[in-house]
């Protein structure tokens, strides 16, 4: 289990500083999806899971020791890297499942899926600032506060979703578009908060036209190929690798036909970025509707309490 089983170091001089990439999320166009499996989704994702909930406290205990070894080397440990990758991938995949984004029920495996309809390409560890590894949690408030909106957004979309899936076969293009920016967007931000990447979260507003990803364009210093790398088995021109693992012309993750979903590039429709706005205000409003609620419980549960020690005394 690595953080980049199907994509190598490209070989050549040490590259020069750039923009560390982000983490890239693929999703397959729309499908037709049976009525029964949509309607089922919830219970069919049940063991799913109860095994990621048993892997997310491995999780919580590979990223402190990793913290700690980030903040001493300025790099998450190769084990931290292992692990937390694959709970990434694993825990991505059964995200694009439960929000219907495909019907093909995901493997058991932290392991990269390269058949699989959504796919998760993790950069190679790069360098961290120590400092940003030890602020990690103060500079994760913002986005923090903004990925709990989306989740409480994305609840409330998602049935809609569902009805439309279950009365129609197909997950709309538009909801299809919006719920995969917020999927990478959520992946993107549990990356950051995993040390997996220095790139702080972004792209809910997909990706502008002509936009570019790191499978497109190499690291200064990577443009030339090596010798003896054109043969099959290794690779060929820069951001054209055509064997299977790696990436094709197009910038398809996984070269071999059929092995790539769809390209890393995530731009979205009119409809999709409405729906996104939708999805940030419903859970704006959902969060704001469930503090006042807590807060109300908490003061009638003190009051309650008042009541009870004055009438006993």
């Amino acid at each position: 289990m690595t953080a980049y089983p199907s994509y190598q170091a490209y070989p050549g001089p040490a590259p020069v500083p750039f923009a560390p990439p982000p983490i890239l999320v693929a999703v397959a166009e729309p499908a037709p999806q049976r009525r029964l499996t949509v309607a089922l989704r919830l219970i069919l994702v049940v063991p799913h899971l109860i095994v990621l909930a048993l892997l997310s406290i491995a999780a919580a205990v590979v990223a402190f020791l990793g913290w700690w070894g980030a903040l001493f080397t300025a790099r998450l440990p190769g084990f931290a890297v292992n692990f937390l990758s694959g709970y990434l991938r694993w825990s991505t995949r059964v995200a694009a499942y439960m929000l219907l984004l495909t019907e093909e029920y995901p493997r058991f495996t932290p392991d990269d899926d390269p058949g699989y309809r959504v796919r998760v390409a993790i950069p190679e560890p790069q360098r961290l600032n120590r400092a940003a590894v030890f602020f990690r949690f103060i500079l994760l408030t913002p986005v923090a506060i903004l990925s709990n909106i989306v989740e409480y957004g994305i609840a409330v979309m998602a049935l809609i979703a569902w009805v439309i899936t279950l009365v129609t076969g197909r997950l709309p293009t538009s909801f299809h578009l919006a719920f995969s920016a917020a999927l990478r967007f959520q992946t993107r931000y549990y990356g950051y908060q995993l040390m997996l990447t220095p790139t702080y979260p972004g792209g809910l507003y997909g990706d502008r036209p002509g936009a570019v990803t790191w499978v497109d364009t190499p690291a200064p210093g990577f443009e030339a190929p090596a010798p003896g790398y054109g043969a099959p088995g290794g690779y060929g021109v820069p951001g054209e690798y055509g064997t299977p693992g790696g990436y094709d012309a197009a910038g398809r993750y996984g070269g071999a036909p059929g092995s790539q979903p769809g390209p890393w590039l995530l731009p979205l429709t009119r409809g999709a970025k409405g729906l996104v706005t939708t999805i940030i205000v419903l859970g704006a409003l959902c969060m704001i509707g469930r503090n006042v609620y807590d807060n109300a419980t908490a003061s009638n549960n003190d009051q309650d309490t008042t009541y009870s020690v004055d009438f006993g005394l």
